[in-house]
């Protein structure tokens, strides 16, 4: 195979490096200026000794003279080697791969071509890369093996590195945006007896130590932060990762990222007011405008948004009135007459959430606000005064997907036990997302809870709309594939 001739040769260089007394694997590197500084600060550098680390992506020249391209965290900056300022080191360049990972120290200046440089008086090896990299200019195009090897994937495009960097951006726009807005950050656990919170297929796991099954977090600890707040505290949140053990599609992945935040003393109008401030801001700080380009279309941020109840969507893009099916047979059977194929382990709230998900969601592109859910899709939501069926529920939709979901928190212990009680039986059935019930929770409730309202944030949803990219797995640093054959 071409690949193993090309080892070869690497191996051949790392030997003769070795025989030269180099150590091709130090313990560390020196550095004084980023590569990108080169170019950047180069009026301020001209002429002064910088040092400066890097991989080396390309590499050419001839007798006496060489060029080489170095990059790191920053960008990349070119290298110009000579004979007279090296003499024996200059030799043992010819054994320097391209991938490999070397420190230079020299005088920036600007060569003939007017290109900014550094005329290296000293080089030192920092690690031998054994195997060619892919090919530079055209970085990797193969979905499969950009998602199997991200490193080789971050390293040829720079486009996938931005994206994850954005993520990050985003993270950290959210954590100063809450904490300016007083909310504390707290940390609960990742491991749960019970996995409540959420209707969702959790993961379940074993700890050996007390000899129990335990389940991997479905939500950021909703019932943990709501507990916190019976203990005192008002205004919290909690940025971290959710399991769940369900399928992987463009907008899904079993393990992602969400900000989930409790509010004291607000409904579910607070956190819409809320949230139309703090997302506009988010987008505004990430794009520079209210409006972006997702996919050839056009979306605009720009307050207010919106709104929408769920009976009126479902009329509208479904066209089925939902209040005119109130049990679960008879929303089954409708579903049946119109061809939906109907999950006979699932209650009427999941049936009529399938059926709002495949038919009206999508239709949902301009940031909008959907409201007052059926009490059969929210088991955690507090009820409207004026439909008792409903409840004060809120979800942030865009682009037909949910990135953010909120409530008026379900306060009432009786009322709750109930609620998971109705989650039971249909656990019983068989649905494995159906809410687990948590009777330390309701016990916490039974000691007084204020008034809340909670809302969580998909992450990786807002990234995927805010980086344009197509799937969710482009802004997941390393996404779950399966094992090669």
């Amino acid at each position: 195979m071409a690949e193993d001739i090309f080892i070869n040769q690497r191996k051949e260089n790392l030997k003769k490096l070795v025989e030269a007394g180099i150590d091709p694997y130090p313990a560390k590197g020196e550095r004084t200026h980023f590569c990108i500084q080169v170019k950047d600060d180069f009026k301020s550098l001209a002429g002064k000794k910088v040092t400066v680390v890097g991989r080396v992506m390309t590499k050419r020249g001839h007798g006496k003279i060489l060029f080489a391209n170095l990059q790191d965290v920053s960008g990349q900056t070119q290298g110009f080697f000579r004979y007279d300022n090296l003499n024996k080191n200059y030799d043992l360049l010819k054994h320097i791969d391209m991938g490999d990972f070397i420190q230079i120290t020299g005088k920036v200046f600007k060569t003939k071509a007017g290109e900014e440089s550094i005329e290296v008086m000293e080089w030192k090896l920092l690690s031998k890369a054994m195997k060619p990299l892919p090919e530079k200019w055209h970085g990797l195009k193969d979905v499969e093996t950009r998602y199997r090897k991200r490193y080789l994937d971050f390293l040829t495009n720079e486009n996938s590195r931005k994206k994850i960097i954005t993520k990050s951006k985003i993270i950290d726009f959210i954590r100063d945006f809450l904490k300016k807005e007083g909310f504390q950050e707290v940390f609960t656990p990742y491991l749960e007896l019970t996995p409540s919170g959420a209707t969702a297929k959790p993961f379940k796991t074993h700890l050996n130590a007390y000899n129990m099954d335990m389940y991997m977090r479905i939500c950021i600890g909703e019932l943990w932060q709501k507990m916190m707040i019976v203990g005192g505290f008002e205004k919290t949140f909690e940025i971290g990762q959710a399991f769940r053990n369900e399928g992987v599609d463009k907008s899904h992945n079993p393990e992602f990222t969400m900000c989930e935040f409790y509010w004291s003393y607000a409904d579910y109008n607070d956190l819409m007011k809320f949230l139309e401030k703090m997302i506009p801001s988010l987008v505004k700080e990430i794009s520079g405008s209210y409006e972006i380009t997702y996919q050839d279309k056009k979306l605009n941020f720009k307050p207010p948004f919106a709104v929408i109840t769920f009976r009126e969507v479902m009329k509208k893009y479904a066209k089925i009135d939902i209040d005119k099916y109130p049990t679960r047979d008879g929303f089954a059977k409708e579903l049946t007459k119109r061809n939906f194929k109907v999950d006979p382990k699932a209650g009427r709230g999941k049936l009529i959430d399938d059926y709002y998900k495949e038919v009206a969601r999508p239709k949902l592109v301009q940031p909008t606000f959907l409201i007052d859910h059926p009490i059969d899709v929210s088991p955690l939501a507090k009820r409207k005064v004026d439909e008792n069926d409903k409840v004060q529920q809120v979800q942030l939709l865009v682009w037909g997907e949910e990135l953010c979901k909120g409530y008026s928190e379900l306060n009432n212990p009786g009322d709750q036990r109930e609620r998971f009680i109705e989650q039971k039986k249909l656990l019983s059935k068989g649905d494995e997302e159906a809410m687990r019930t948590d009777e330390h929770f309701v016990k916490a409730m039974e000691y007084g809870m204020p008034p809340i309202a909670g809302n969580g944030i998909g992450i990786e949803r807002l990234a995927t709309i805010l980086t344009d990219s197509a799937v969710m797995r482009e802004i997941i640093t390393f996404p779950i594939m399966k094992p090669e054959k």
